[in-house]
C-alpha cells in the first residue's frame, strides 16, 4: 500500500534531495574532556563547520572541506567517520545528479526503464545509510552529543519516494 498518492511524485522526488543537500547530515555540542571548552561540529555534505567556545586554538579553520577533515580529526574512530562522509558525499553525487536532470528534462527521466521516483528513493536510502553509519562511529568516538539530522532526514525521505504512488489525478 502506498503512503502517498501524487500527481506529484518527480517534483517531490526533486525537492526532498535538494532539501537533503542543504541540510547538515550531523551535529555534534560537547565539552572537551578535562576542559570547560565548548564545541560545536555542524557537518554539511561538503564542509565542516567547528565552532570552539572558551579557547582560541591557532591554526584552526573553522570551515575545513570533507577531503580535509580525515587529516584533522583526533581519533582513529573520528577518521574513520570522516572516511564513511567522504564516500556518503560522493554517493550522494548520483541523486543529486539525478535530480537535477529530472527538473531540466523530466521526460528523459520519466523514460527510464524503472521509476525515477523510487530510484531517487532508494539512492537516498544509500546515502542515508552510509550518514547513519558514520553517525554511530561519532556516537562511540566523539566527546559530547551527535545528533543525526540530516542522515534521519535522508532515510526518511528515501523511504517515503519508495512508497510513492503517482496517479493522473487525486481524488479529493
Amino acid at each position: 500500500m502506498a503512503l502517498l498518492r501524487t500527481k506529484y511524485g518527480g517534483e517531490l522526488a526533486v525537492l526532498l534531495t535538494w532539501l537533503c543537500a542543504f541540510l547538515p547530515w550531523s551535529v555534534t555540542a560537547g565539552t572537551m574532556p578535562g576542559t570547560s571548552v565548548s564545541v560545536l561540529w555542524i557537518r554539511f555534505l561538503p564542509l565542516r563547520f567547528l565552532y570552539i567556545l572558551g579557547a582560541d586554538v591557532s591554526g584552526q579553520r573553522p570551515l575545513l572541506p570533507v577531503w580535509e577533515v580525515p587529516g584533522f580529526v583526533g581519533t582513529g574512530g573520528e577518521t574513520t567517520a570522516a572516511w564513511l562522509w567522504i564516500a556518503g558525499a560522493v554517493l550522494f553525487l548520483v541523486p543529486l545528479g539525478l535530480s537535477v536532470v529530472y527538473y531540466l528534462d523530466e521526460a528523459r527521466v520519466e523514460a527510464l526503464p524503472v521509476d525515477p521516483v523510487r530510484l531517487q528513493g532508494a539512492l537516498l536510502l544509500l546515502v542515508g545509510l552510509v550518514f547513519t553509519a558514520a553517525t554511530a562511529v561519532l556516537w562511540q568516538e566523539t566527546p559530547g552529543a551527535t545528533l543525526p539530522v540530516g542522515a534521519a532526514f535522508l532515510l526518511v525521505f528515501g523511504a517515503i519516494l519508495l512508497r510513492v504512488e503517482r496517479v493522473d489525478a487525486v481524488a479529493g
